[in-house]
């Protein structure tokens, strides 16, 4: 029997049938270079079947072969052996079947802790304390509120106007802003296929935040403003929401407002003493006033940015920044001749023509006088997903951590 046919006879392909025989674990006749599955394969692939059924490994499988070759398979003493691999896997199957039930118990716990903590959180508005450097992106007078709800220390709605004409709501305790453009892909990480990420890409990520993070510490952040922009894929400061100091002042914004729903019930269930802003914004032209900012993290968010929008972000950032600020960052670039870099041209129209260069965010810093402290190359992927569609296959795809300070 020639393989296709022993194959579709067994339901199986003619890979899984050679990786078989590979194995050893079928052994056809061989003629010239055609393989011819004889009556000992289909007796061996009937057995291979049953076994699989009552989950022996393939390597358990080979074992049992290896004994049915070497002796004769009707004699007793084999037969009581062969028996007492079933009870041993019976025994094996019957832990497995506990620890899936427990398991299964609880995933369904968390599910329904999880229904629960979204179906009534709690819900804290704008805290009072940033009311004062609300200001106008425009014209940079302060901004009034009018149609206010505040219960305690908090906003939860209102209207932020300025006699320019620019206005921002305030709508269950987040500032929404006008100020919105995305990606021509979708990119907020519960919009996206999670599954289009390559785990090592990923990884690198974590990488560069592990040692932004670090470096962040190293500072007194007590009575500090930390601002995290475009937070829609990669965030850092909520991923050690129990470590942030409540002593700190926090401000998140990205262009997707159900990621700042969910992120700000986490939170608050997390660590609801942080005195946090949330802000629905992406063009980084932010309603507060200038020099307001003193730490700025850049979690990727300036190559996201640079995808969609031909402005420098720190040149749009430098005037929010304080004399003393520090900016902490990460950032992802391919070399000079990537065939990467002109694709993305192809695919973001609006880009700026130099996004994922190294020198998009070098020139940005140096030319609005922000300087280096330290900068280390994390590592590189080529390999970072199918969502990167930019990507040409072999390609290093590098990433950059930073630090910098401002230089009056």
């Amino acid at each position: 029997m020639k393989i296709g046919s022993f194959a579709k006879k067994f339901g199986v392909s003619i890979d899984t049938v050679r990786y078989y025989i590979d194995l050893g674990l079928l052994i056809p006749d061989k003629e010239k270079t055609q393989y011819q599955m004889n009556q000992m394969c289909l007796e061996d692939m009937a057995f291979i079947h049953q076994l699989k059924q009552v989950r022996f490994s393939l390597k358990e499988i080979h074992k049992i072969l290896s004994l049915k070759r070497l002796t004769n398979s009707n004699d007793n003493e084999d037969a009581s052996y062969f028996t007492n691999l079933l009870l041993e896997k019976k025994a094996d199957l019957m832990i497995e079947k506990d620890e899936i039930s427990k398991a299964i118990h609880l995933i369904e716990t968390k599910i329904h802790s999880n229904k629960d903590d979204f179906s009534n959180p709690a819900k804290v508005g704008i805290p009072l304390f940033f009311v004062p450097l609300f200001c106008c992106p425009h014209c940079h007078q302060l901004l009034n509120l009018k149609d206010a709800s505040i219960q305690g220390l908090y906003i939860y709605k209102g209207v932020l106007s300025c006699p320019c004409g620019y206005q921002a709501i305030i709508k269950e305790g987040i500032l929404l802003t006008d100020q919105l453009k995305s990606s021509p892909n979708k990119y907020s990480i519960y919009e996206i296929d999670v599954k289009k990420w390559n785990p090592g890409f990923v990884s690198l990520l974590e990488k560069g935040k592990l040692w932004m993070i670090k470096e962040l510490m190293k500072n007194d952040l007590a009575g500090k403003i930390i601002v995290e922009t475009n937070i829609e894929v990669s965030m850092l400061l909520p991923k050690y929401l129990s470590s942030l100091s409540d002593k700190a002042y926090y401000i998140f914004t990205c262009h997707s407002l159900k990621t700042i729903v969910e992120l700000k019930k986490k939170i608050e269930k997390a660590n609801p003493n942080l005195t946090v802003l949330y802000i629905v914004n992406s063009d980084l032209h932010l309603p507060l006033v200038h020099q307001s900012i003193d730490f700025f993290i850049d979690s990727t968010s300036f190559t996201q940015f640079s995808l969609i929008y031909e402005e420098s972000p720190v040149a749009i950032l430098k005037p929010y920044l304080k004399k003393t600020a520090r900016m902490i960052g990460s950032y992802v670039f391919y070399s000079t001749h990537a065939k990467s870099l002109k694709k993305i041209q192809t695919i973001y129209p609006a880009a700026n023509s130099r996004a994922l260069h190294l020198d998009y965010l070098e020139k940005g810093l140096r030319h609005n006088r922000l300087f280096t402290t330290k900068k280390e190359e994390i590592g590189y992927t080529e390999d970072p997903g199918s969502y990167f569609s930019y990507h040409e296959a072999g390609e290093k795809m590098k990433l950059l951590a930073y630090a910098a300070y401002c230089h009056e």
